[in-house]
């Protein structure tokens, strides 16, 4: 199958919400309690001179995504504490299996670059079962750089499963570009 062909496939998915992981009826995806606020929408072009924020490479096509076509994307919405910042935000943003789906690495565990230098992976195993996000809002506003952003990854609020000493690395503030691990 040609890359062209496979962007395609991936644009026809994303629009549709369903190969992208948007839980269906009855799906046990192992979101619960959680759920997706918004399925996604086709992507808008990026409009002249508008920024990319967030750049998937290494699958079949480069994807520089601006503000308004992550808006688009499925989006999932929970309240947790950012340690760092040691405040509590509701935020907003794409499940990185989405984001996975669409580089075209789905399965494929993720590394994770910030702007200020900082990398880290994460396991497919943890973003497959669990709604970890690339944040792009925070009580419904851009997440501004003092808080973070414009994207940062978050983790739900689950000590059991997410243990700050061992997840701490996860929460990437800044980030830029995911890629899959080599």
């Amino acid at each position: 199958m040609s890359a062209q062909l496979r962007a395609l496939l991936a644009l026809a998915a994303l629009a549709s919400g369903l190969a992208l992981g948007v839980p269906q009826a009855g799906d046990d995806s192992g979101f619960r309690p959680f759920s997706y606020v918004r399925a996604g929408r086709p992507l808008p072009p990026a409009r002249p001179g508008e920024r990319a924020l967030l750049t998937l490479e290494g699958g079949p096509r480069t994807w520089r995504l601006t503000r308004a076509q992550l808006l688009a994307l499925p989006t999932v919405r929970y309240t947790t504490e950012h340690a760092q910042l040691h405040r509590t935000f509701t935020y907003e943003g794409v499940p990185l299996r989405n984001l996975a789906a669409l580089g075209g690495f789905a399965g494929q565990d993720l590394r994770v670059y910030a702007s200020n230098g900082f990398v880290t992976t994460l396991r497919a195993s943890d973003y497959l079962a669990a709604p970890i996000m690339l944040a792009h809002t925070a009580n419904g506003r851009p997440i501004p750089v003092l808080e973070k952003g414009p994207l940062t990854v978050v983790l739900p609020s689950d000590p059991a499963r997410f243990p700050a000493r061992l997840y701490g690395a996860a929460w990437v503030w800044f980030a830029e570009r995911i890629t899959p691990a080599p």
